[in-house]
């Protein structure tokens, strides 16, 4: 990623301010006597060498990942970024796009490491398109974030459109027999029998004064 000023004048400082969260960690310990310009490399510890001499490999893993922590928080240039809590699935938009806009907000909006994965798991599920959110409810337990992606990955293939038309025939068989169990009498209008079995054209079919067709008058003899 190559910074333009602006974003190197806003990269150092969130990366000094960094640093100096470091400095507050190692205090009590044996690397208490650091300074930030030392951590930072200012002169004359501007010198790779130098810096490799007087750090140990720990103190410089840190110096390298709080450089990384500044630079994903730097917002891209010439776009006017949305909070991470309006970044939401497109339609037709793979749940792993999804997921990379997400976490890459994320990363640059919110400075708490500890509760940036609980708030990329919630906003995953929430702000998920209506496909791949009946996918992750579908799903038993508590789904890791890999096994989300795992199972969102497959939205859209030949796969998953056979299971959901497989799903959707399986509910109109369960419909339509559903129904059938709740016939409706077209002789009384009532549910739960047909014509055929209607308990009151049985009483009919023993009264041989009764119209079999209108079941109101009598005939007449």
């Amino acid at each position: 990623m190559i910074l333009t000023d602006s974003q190197f004048i806003i990269w150092e400082a969130k990366w000094r301010r960094a640093l100096n969260e470091l400095r507050d960690k190692y205090q009590g310990g044996a690397n208490a006597g650091f300074t930030v310009a030392q951590l930072a490399g200012d002169p004359p510890l501007d010198n790779p060498a130098r810096q490799a001499r007087l750090f140990l490999w720990e103190v410089l893993t840190d110096i390298k990942n709080a450089a990384r922590k500044a630079m994903v928080q730097i917002p891209p240039t010439g776009v006017t970024e949305s909070s991470y809590t309006d970044i939401k699935q497109g339609s037709s938009e793979s749940f792993t796009s999804f997921m990379d806009r997400l976490m890459q907000a994320v990363d640059r909006q919110v400075s708490d490491e500890g509760v940036k994965p609980h708030l990329i798991r919630c906003l995953a599920f929430a702000n998920t398109n209506p496909e791949c959110k009946r996918v992750i409810g579908a799903m038993p337990g508590r789904p890791s974030m890999a096994e989300m992606i795992e199972a969102c990955s497959k939205v859209g293939t030949p796969q998953h459109v056979t299971t959901v038309l497989g799903d959707q025939v399986e509910k109109a068989v369960k419909d339509a027999f559903a129904n059938f169990q709740q016939g409706q009498c077209y002789k009384r209008g009532k549910q739960g029998h047909f014509k055929k079995d209607c308990p009151k054209l049985a009483k009919i079919a023993s009264s041989p004064d009764m119209c079999p067709r209108c079941c109101i008058h009598t005939c007449c003899a």
